[in-house]
């Protein structure tokens, strides 16, 4: 394992029992029980280390050609604060990124918040904000509509 593996966070495989359990209670998951919850592509899963929060981040390509590198599942059953979380993942993300492919991809990291599947909240997304992410717009294209995209800071946020 990668020095990355230091703290609450820990790597482990697109397999693992525990975060396809998560998977399976999220609202993105297409196929629950499946062996795999991730898309193909160059990818790390991560499960904190009490097993109540799941966090996978994918480099693929989208479906028009374009480079993507997605966070494709946050879940977090208690694990500590959301916000605090994501932020440390998102570190965490980037550092193993570097280390291990050799370079961070050339384009952003994000993700999508369905609005209409989290529970009913002021703000949806509301724990990405507060690690500082951006909201940089709503879906469209080849990104279902209506779903919050968020982009990750470019630099640490600790």
């Amino acid at each position: 394992m990668l020095i990355v593996d230091a703290g609450r966070w820990h790597v482990v495989k697109k397999s693992n029992a525990q975060a396809r359990a998560l998977a399976d209670r999220h609202y993105s998951r297409q196929t629950q029980g499946a062996r795999d919850f991730l898309p193909p592509g160059r990818s790390l899963t991560m499960l904190t280390d009490d097993g109540l929060a799941v966090w996978a981040a994918v480099e693929n390509l989208d479906p028009t050609g374009h480079p993507h590198w997605r966070v494709t599942i946050f879940r977090n059953e208690g694990a500590g604060l959301s916000s605090v979380l994501i932020r440390e993942a998102t570190e965490r993300t980037k550092i193993y990124w570097e280390r291990h492919y050799k370079g961070l991809p050339a384009c952003p990291l994000r993700t999508e918040v369905d609005a209409t599947a989290v529970r009913t909240k002021r703000d949806p997304g509301r724990c990405f904000l507060r690690a500082g992410w951006t909201l940089i717009g709503k879906g469209r294209g080849h990104v279902r509509r209506g779903l919050l995209i968020f982009e990750s800071p470019v630099e640490p946020t600790t």
